[in-house]
């Protein structure tokens, strides 16, 4: 593994993508003004309910989605408004896994050919020789051999799938991987072991992930920073132990309420509520803050003003009313 200089690889700056609603022509604000950064060699973790606008910022900031509004830095490249012709250099820079192997892969393409694509797309000069060499070597480093080169994606697995997904993404030396909910669609068994590969290969190239998952569990074992979102906007963000640890927003503690408990001595009684009722629509989200719909902790104020971010300590971010901007640690409201 190369040593990589310290700080971000991916900024992104007030993110938005809103998409047309049909003939009343009021936009679908599914991403709204998103602010995070990814450091090198590190997993920047996004969990919310469905609907929350996780994946769209993913496909925002790779450009499968052109942005609405807001900036991302790669490496230190304004990317925002590049056009694809000037993009496709910095492409090589990060890639994509996304939710569903059998989807994501030509079914009419043999493994090594579905591997070698981006080599052909980003180093053309390559020869067949040295493409079939680096498509061996990536199938090796996700766990799979040489015989599977010939192969296609329905003789797969789901695990087996996602791990040629993860292949795929690696053939051309990124450094930021963007893991768009890769191991939802698999089963229990083999989430823990895709999740263990991406950690293994993130210590040995020295990876930045922005990992994107429903299982919140998951996410603490793989994220050094954490992002909870909710209807297009960051809620809270920071260091994982701290978010876990002392979860601030009320729709944090909701979320970590509802992570089932397996051990029937564990007494729940404790715990804050799950949270209730249903995510509002994106077309018209409710004013101020848009979790207050379904916030126990309710006030006036909630309607009237969107909260801002509240530093908490030690890079721990929530934006809620119920910490004022000169609140510290000591002052939250639990």
């Amino acid at each position: 593994m190369t040593s990589q200089p310290p700080g971000p690889i991916l900024e992104v700056e007030n993110l938005a993508r809103h998409f047309r609603s049909g003939e009343r022509r009021r936009p679908i604000r599914a991403l709204d003004g998103v602010s995070f950064s990814v450091n090198r060699g590190q997993t920047f973790g996004l969990v919310g309910e469905s609907g929350s606008g996780k994946s769209t910022c993913a496909r925002t900031i790779v450009r499968l989605y052109e942005p609405t509004a807001g900036r991302v830095t790669l490496d230190g490249a304004d990317i925002t408004r590049l056009s694809q012709r000037q993009l496709r250099p910095l492409r090589r820079k990060m890639q994509m896994v996304f939710q569903d192997p059998y989807a994501s892969l030509n079914g009419r393409m043999a493994v090594r050919d579905l591997v070698a694509e981006p080599l052909t797309v980003h180093q053309p000069e390559l020869g067949r020789a040295a493409v079939t060499r680096r498509v061996k070597e990536v199938l090796d480093q996700v766990g799979l051999g040489e015989d599977h080169m010939l192969r296609y994606a329905h003789e797969f697995s789901g695990g087996q799938r996602q791990r040629i997904g993860i292949a795929r993404a690696l053939a051309i030396n990124p450094e930021l991987v963007l893991c768009d909910e890769p191991i939802s669609a698999l089963d229990v068994s083999i989430q823990a072991q895709i999740v263990n590969l991406l950690r293994d290969l993130q210590r040995d190239l020295g990876l930045a992930y922005l990992f994107i998952a429903h299982d919140l569990a998951m996410v603490q074992h793989i994220a050094d920073h954490v992002g909870v979102m909710y209807l297009g906007q960051l809620v809270e963000k920071g260091p994982t132990d701290r978010v876990y640890g002392n979860p601030s927003h009320p729709y944090t503690k909701g979320l970590l309420a509802s992570i089932p408990t397996p051990d029937p001595r564990v007494d729940l009684t404790d715990r804050p509520p799950a949270i209730e009722g249903e995510i509002p629509s994106p077309i018209n989200p409710p004013s101020g803050c848009r979790f207050r719909t379904r916030c126990p902790y309710v006030r006036d104020i909630c309607a009237q003003t969107a909260p801002k971010f509240t530093d908490l300590g030690d890079g721990h971010d929530v934006a809620c009313h119920l910490y004022p901007a000169a609140a510290k640690q000591d002052d939250r409201v639990e």
